[in-house]
Formats: structure tokens, sequence, C-alpha cells
């Protein structure tokens, strides 16, 4: 199924549009675009999850505030390659999480479907923007009971914490005082 989805930031002008296809177990092709003036990131992505909602690519190419360009490989056994160029000290890394992106919380979301009251930390590769610098930083999840009959999550790193309410399939609806998704704009 495709859809398309767009997230507007509360905290500062920001949009970003994901056109996303699912397909069979988990997986999940994206390509988008995100601008955001706090970072004063303008950015396009493409990403594409395995049918265990694993991340297996991601590219991530952005215009500004410089030019930059960021090839993502999570191989099925684990290793990381950035560019192209291994990463063994990034193995036990479980997911991607690119900053001020509405999109990436979704794959750990989707993949672990926590029960309420349940929690995870994960050790997560970090994008930072506009940089593009890839960082291993530790992540935690912990089902909250549902907000308005949608699922709910705590989300906690080093430093910061939020609630994300998220709709059947995964994807981020609202993400405390971050950003919010915009209407749906329909579905193929």
């Amino acid at each position: 199924m495709k859809q398309m989805l767009f997230w507007q930031r509360l905290d500062c002008p920001g949009l970003e549009q994901a056109e996303i296809e699912t397909g069979a177990g988990l997986s999940l092709s994206a390509s988008g675009s995100l601008l955001h003036a706090d970072t004063g990131a303008s950015l396009r992505y493409r990403m594409q999850l395995d049918h265990h909602g694993r991340l297996s690519h991601a590219h991530i190419d952005a215009s500004a505030p410089e030019p930059r360009q960021l090839t993502l490989q999570h191989t099925e056994s684990g290793r990381w390659l950035v560019n192209g160029q291994a990463q063994p000290a990034w193995d036990g890394c479980q997911e991607l999480d690119l900053q001020s992106c509405g999109l990436t919380n979704a794959f750990p979301i989707r993949r672990l479907k926590l029960g309420i009251g349940d929690s995870v930390e994960l050790s997560m590769l970090f994008v930072r923007l506009p940089s593009l610098t890839p960082a291993i930083c530790p992540q935690r999840y912990t089902r909250l009971p549902d907000h308005d009959g949608m699922p709910c999550y705590r989300y906690e790193s080093p430093g910061f914490a939020a609630d994300i309410i998220v709709d059947e399939q995964g994807f981020t609806l609202h993400y405390s005082d971050f950003l919010q998704r915009l209407p749906d704009s329909g579905r193929d």
C-alpha cells in the first residue's frame, strides 16, 4: 500500500513529506524531503526496510546549509556500511534515527509491537542534522496506555524525552510539542 504522509514542526518552522510503500511483513520503502529552520536542514531521503522491519539501505542528500550526502547500508549480518566503509563499532545498533524526522521513530515501534507497560532500550544509529553525522545513541521506548484510542509511546534518549502518539500502522501522529502529522492527503 502506498501513502503520502506530511508532518509539521510545532516548535519552529519546518515540514516533512514522505511517500511510503509498505510490502510483505514489515518491509517498507520511503522517499521524502525535510526542511527545518532550527537546523537549517533541507534534504531528501530514501530508505528501505526488509520484511523484518530492519533498515537495509538509506541515502540522505542534504542541499542546505551545504551540500552533503550520506549512504548507510545495514547488512543481514548486522554490519553497518557508511558511504561504503564498514563501521564495526556500530554493529550493535539495531535501528536508524534521523534527527527531526517524523518517519524514523516508526521503525522500532512497528517492529517491536510493545504491549502496554513494556519497555525496551535500543542502540540506535542517530544521524545529526545538518551535518549528517551518524553516532551511537541509546534510546528507550515504553508503551503507554492509548491516548484518545491511539497507541502512545514514551521516547527517551540522553537529555530528551517525549510522548509519541502513532496510528494503527505505527506512523507518528503527534510527537509531544515537537511535530504533528497533517491530515492524510489520500491513499493509492
